[in-house]
């Protein structure tokens, strides 16, 4: 099953899904809360204009800390060397670490199984690893110290 790349469309399945979507018009995207090990992670679906793609964007609810800059890229860096699906990324300017998918929607239609499945991945990878990242993040532990506790 597929349905129209759209607004409308895509708040019409993932209120199916009851993920509580709203539509934020000043980003022009989709926002969803999900909670993950008791954590609130906010979530964003842009469509990319002109291109086709659907962008899903989860944003780690942790404070970057400036030092622990060049560790956490060290962790994600390994994190998605390993993962089957990577997409842990950061952006330095803003302090922020997120989860990133884009799902190509060829002739702007979303396949419903397909976007189901990168949504169970974000919601994996998240529930896995943001607990790990958080602790690199704030400085209280090195990437090696995690590796050792392995």
């Amino acid at each position: 099953m597929s349905f129209d790349l759209n607004h409308d469309s895509l708040l019409k399945y993932l209120n199916k899904l009851e993920l509580e979507p709203t539509f934020q018009k000043e980003t022009d995207q989709i926002y969803i809360l999900m909670k993950i090990k008791g954590v609130d992670v906010p979530i964003f679906l842009g469509i990319q204009q002109d291109s086709s793609l659907l962008q899903i964007l989860a944003y780690l609810p942790y404070q970057l800390h400036q030092e622990a800059l060049g560790e956490v890229a060290r962790m994600l860096h390994l994190l998605n060397k390993q993962l089957d699906m990577p997409g842990f990324g950061m952006d330095e300017n803003e302090k922020l670490m997120f989860f990133r998918c884009v799902i190509p929607c060829p002739g702007d239609k979303v396949n419903e199984e397909l976007l189901g499945m990168y949504i169970g991945t974000l919601r994996l990878a998240c529930d896995t690893f943001m607990y790990a990242i958080g602790t690199i993040a704030a400085g209280t532990k090195k990437v090696d110290d995690l590796l050792k506790d392995e």
